[in-house]
């Protein structure tokens, strides 16, 4: 039997860019999570030897793309975070679910203050909130993000 266990990474980038484009309610969009950044975030943590910059930029590349953003936009962002995340992997790992989630939310924001410095100079002002929104929200889900993909790496046997 073939296993692909190599796929689970990029399967849940995949997963994690449909739901960025998910069409939602003009509410809403101003709250929606980043979910690409989160998962890089939790697989940079996980396994940093798999999952670094280069895979940030391509990974930023894709969500440029997909969004109709600048080209590299997203990607510096990402590689930015994910620069911060390699760090200091070691470090947020042994901290509880919620102090992970203080950290999750601070790199998140300075994903958006990128993206949202980027727009700025391109003279597209978004609102505040959509500079706090996804922040809050991947905050609030990343114990949930956390605990899934930690069962879903376990499971596929990746270290």
């Amino acid at each position: 039997m073939i296993q692909f266990n190599f796929l689970v990474i990029p399967l849940s980038l995949v997963i994690g860019l449909t739901l960025l484009i998910l069409p939602l309610p003009e509410w809403a969009k101003i709250y929606r999570p980043d979910w690409v950044a989160l998962f890089l975030i939790y697989w940079s943590m996980a396994l940093p030897k798999r999952v670094g910059l280069l895979f940030a930029f391509f990974t930023g590349l894709f969500v440029d793309v997909s969004q109709g953003t600048l080209l590299g936009q997203h990607s510096l962002a990402l590689v930015v975070i994910i620069f911060i995340n390699l760090n200091l992997h070691q470090r947020i790992r042994v901290m509880s679910l919620g102090g992970q989630a203080m950290y999750v939310f601070f790199l998140l924001l300075i994903n958006q203050l990128i993206v949202v410095w980027i727009e700025g100079m391109l003279q597209r002002n978004p609102p505040v909130m959509a500079f706090f929104g996804p922040a809050l929200t991947g905050m609030a889900i990343w114990p949930w993000v956390f605990i899934l993909l930690r069962d879903i790496r376990r499971k596929a046997q990746l270290s």
